[in-house]
């Protein structure tokens, strides 16, 4: 009996010792990051911002904003950029994530 307390609690101890390293710099786990749903917003080399809508996942955010570029013939200029703005908690930008 005192073995299978000891092995238990090791085991409950190591489990706890598990964290979800998007917790160190989110609210939210890693999970809830990738599917959570975003406002794309597009950055051309020239800094002006666009927005590109809504995207369910930072897969579909990432796609967006490539395909975007794509669009506009900038996919092999490095210099544009895009960001997805977490839509949680009420806010339409929670967090910033990429």
């Amino acid at each position: 009996m005192r073995t299978r307390t000891t092995l238990s609690l090791l085991i409950i101890a190591t489990l706890s010792g598990c964290s979800d390293e998007c917790r160190e710099y989110s609210d939210f786990s890693c999970r809830e990051i990738e599917k959570a749903s975003y406002n794309v917003y597009f950055y051309y080399p020239s800094e002006t911002e666009e927005y590109l809508g809504q995207a369910q996942g930072l897969s579909q955010c990432g796609s967006l904003a490539h395909g975007f570029a794509s669009s506009k013939n900038l996919s092999g200029n490095g210099e544009w950029s895009y960001i997805c703005c977490m839509r949680a908690k009420g806010s339409e930008c929670y967090e910033k994530h990429r």
